[in-house]
């Protein structure tokens, strides 16, 4: 009796090997025989799941979107009000620079594909966007002060974010003073909410 194939894990295994040598070597590191020596697999193989180059890296950016997305949704799953899902959202964004380290390094390098490709693009416009709201809502949720635009502030605390990602993936500063600077920008938006001191697994903020 043959034995049973995983299609979708196999798919699975072949884009992983596809993102880890975006995170290591660029795009240009991505050939149809490098992905397939990479994820130990034969060409054939990696062409009779995807039609060529292209088709397997939109593949891979859709995936690298859900493995995100996937991180911050476990960072917030034992959140405590709007506030602190707040806080932990923005962290699960800095601490991308040590628990995510290939899939933050292989979205940047998807990042100049994205500006000629409209697929990826898209992909990108609406895994940003919806992080955009997701923010915009919660500090409307939290008592952010009367002269705070919600929308504005959560475009300028998700760059801040992405950049402290890339700081602490750089060995700028350590996820312990990227913890600070998301909490001092907090308390500056959220009077009378605390901030809870240290890392994203210290307690929560109390509202």
């Amino acid at each position: 009796m043959p034995k049973k194939v995983d299609h979708a894990a196999r798919r699975e295994e072949i884009v992983q090997a596809a993102l880890r040598l975006c995170a290591r070597d660029g795009l240009a590191g991505v050939t149809i025989g490098q992905v397939a020596q990479e994820a130990g697999v034969s060409k054939g193989l990696v062409q009779h799941y995807f039609a060529g180059k292209a088709d397997l890296l939109r593949a891979s950016a859709q995936i690298l979107r859900e493995e995100i997305e996937r991180h911050v949704r476990e960072a917030v799953r034992d959140a405590r009000g709007p506030a602190d899902t707040l806080r932990r959202v923005l962290f699960a964004i800095v601490e991308l620079g040590v628990t995510a380290v290939v899939p933050l390094l292989a979205g940047h390098a998807f990042l100049s594909m994205a500006v000629a490709d409209p697929e990826i693009r898209a992909l990108y416009r609406a895994g940003g966007d919806a992080v955009h709201r997701e923010i915009t809502a919660l500090l409307a949720a939290s008592g952010a002060a009367p002269d705070v635009d919600p929308g504005a502030e959560a475009h300028a605390l998700l760059g801040l974010a992405r950049g402290l990602a890339d700081g602490v993936l750089l060995g700028e500063f350590g996820v312990d003073d990227a913890a600070a600077i998301v909490d001092h920008h907090l308390r500056r938006i959220l009077p009378g909410v605390a901030a809870g001191p240290g890392t994203p697994s210290s307690p929560p903020v109390s509202e």
